[in-house]
């Protein structure tokens, strides 16, 4: 074969890969969709992720803030995947045709046995079965037992601040905000679920203790960036090799500690108020019980949600304050005036911390944890925009939400990059509009546990408050950036901030 020969094959193979890795790039151009700029062939909109230059909800943003248009077109490589940005639109997705609308991306159950029956994950029957386990879980008398669990690791919880005092000048000590706020969540989680202490106030975390099966899972690194991506982003990867968002000595390992436990309550006939008892009560007495065991997945999903989630937003929030030390006094003033009243950290006192929430709620508006939405259509439909747009969805198309992008757009929220709790007060305007604050989610797949959610982290925050002053760090790397190797909303160099005791 000449060298003529070669030069034509390898020219006619390397038309023939470009059109297979572009034949849908005319999708949705052809049906009248604006398609977003810089699809390229093989990756779609999604270069930039799989590089690790961007996360997803950074991207996504990206693509949402350089358009005016009710929905986009984009490519998830060469996946064919619709952006909407309008705020009727969200709502039609997300409740008003909830039906056409109610799967999510799942994951692999047979890599990620235990995250795989997440809330957030699972469709179908077992959506509705776990569902049930999670919105019976928090009644007000449940909440209130995780109140008086969260006012007993708040007292643990200023000694070990205490103790990061003594190691330094005494009068101040720099943390990584993070770090510090997750040693809380992981405690309140651990005794509020599983009836057990977390050891996460003992300084090193114990190897196989709930806070080092965190850190595996959710560590910022490289390659669990690629972990994260190979699973959220190339579903069939996981899928053929077995690589789950959970390392497995985790999943055994949990598997193990909830079994040893309902082992020592079955032989000493014990019954706590524990989340992990009412998850054995509810499958128990459930009449949807048969099929997969689900105590495990929904004891591991109520503590890995309220450790991280929690965490991050706490974080954030401590650093917001230290930014802005007139907001710090005003929630200062309402925690000191509350706890009086009540008499501490409670149910009752921490319920009724409103401009707290606000805080909260701002803090989740500029830095929401979770900074995208995924749909599955179910069922076929034709989405209207405002604007003329129209797009008819089938089963299996995919419909995406920047959360971020809604947070962020200066036509939803005035001056949207600007901390102002004040946005979230009753009487505001903004607070008002329906699904443009999107933290835990819309419709019958909102957050389950977002009232635990606000209960945890203004019971930690209150606890700081009451005790200490907020002040910035020099060790907080600025401008803030969000971490392109995590899925949910970290910044890079992790949140520093300066305690000083009142």
């Amino acid at each position: 074969m000449s060298c003529f020969t070669y030069i034509i094959s390898a020219i006619i193979i390397l038309i023939l890969t470009y059109k297979y890795l572009t034949r849908n790039f005319a999708y949705w151009k052809n049906r009248g969709i604006p398609t977003a700029d810089g699809v390229l062939p093989g990756f779609g909109h999604m270069l930039s992720v799989f590089a690790l230059n961007k996360n997803l909800p950074i991207k996504l943003h990206e693509i949402y803030a350089s358009s005016t248009a009710s929905m986009v077109g984009i490519f998830d490589k060469n996946q064919p995947v619709l952006l909407i940005r309008d705020l009727e639109l969200v709502k039609t997705v997300l409740q008003t045709e909830f039906s056409s609308f109610s799967e999510h991306r799942p994951l692999d159950l047979d890599s990620d046995p235990l995250l795989g029956l997440d809330p957030f994950f699972v469709n179908g029957e077992a959506w509705k079965r776990i569902r049930g386990i999670f919105t019976s879980a928090f009644s007000s008398k449940k909440l209130k037992f995780i109140g008086t669990v969260a006012k007993y690791e708040s007292d643990n919880f200023v000694k070990f601040i205490d103790q990061n005092f003594n190691s330094e000048d005494g009068k101040s000590v720099e943390l990584d905000a993070k770090v510090l706020f997750s040693k809380f969540t992981a405690q309140v989680g651990a005794n509020a679920i599983l009836g057990v202490d977390g050891n996460a106030f003992v300084g090193t975390d114990p190897p196989e203790s709930l806070q080092a099966m965190m850190n595996s899972i959710l560590e910022i690194n490289t390659l669990a960036a690629i972990r994260q991506n190979i699973v959220f982003l190339l579903p069939f990867m996981s899928k053929l090799f077995k690589v789950g968002f959970v390392p497995a000595w985790v999943n055994e390992t949990f598997a193990k500690m909830v079994a040893d436990i309902r082992a020592m309550r079955k032989h000493q006939s014990l019954k706590r108020e524990d989340l992990l008892q009412h998850i054995i009560d509810y499958e128990g007495g459930s009449s949807a019980s048969n099929g997969a065991d689900l105590v495990v997945p929904s004891a591991f999903s109520f503590f890995i949600e309220s450790y991280e989630s929690s965490s991050l937003t706490l974080s954030a929030a401590a650093y917001l304050l230290a930014k802005h030390p007139d907001i710090q006094d005003r929630a200062r003033e309402e925690v000191v005036k509350l706890i009086e009243q009540h008499g501490g950290i409670c149910y009752e006192s921490v319920s009724e911390m409103i401009f707290l929430e606000q805080v909260f709620r701002e803090t989740m508006r500029l830095f929401s944890p979770v900074g995208r939405f995924s749909k599955i259509c179910s069922k076929a439909i034709t989405l209207q925009g405002p604007d003329g747009l129209s797009c008819a969805l089938k089963p299996g198309d995919e419909v995406l939400i920047s959360v971020m992008g809604i947070h962020r757009d200066p036509e939803i929220w005035e001056n949207p990059d600007e901390f102002n709790p004040d946005r979230f007060a009753k009487d505001s305007l903004e607070s008002k509009r329906k699904f443009a604050f999107l933290a835990f989610g819309e419709g019958p797949r909102i957050c389950p546990g977002m009232r635990m959610g606000f209960l945890q982290i203004k019971a930690a925050m209150a606890t700081i408050l009451k005790n200490y002053v907020i002040k910035p760090s020099t060790k907080m790397v600025e401008p803030v950036q969000v971490d392109p190797r995590y899925f949910l909303t970290a910044v890079v160099g992790g949140i520093w901030v300066q305690l000083e005791r009142l």
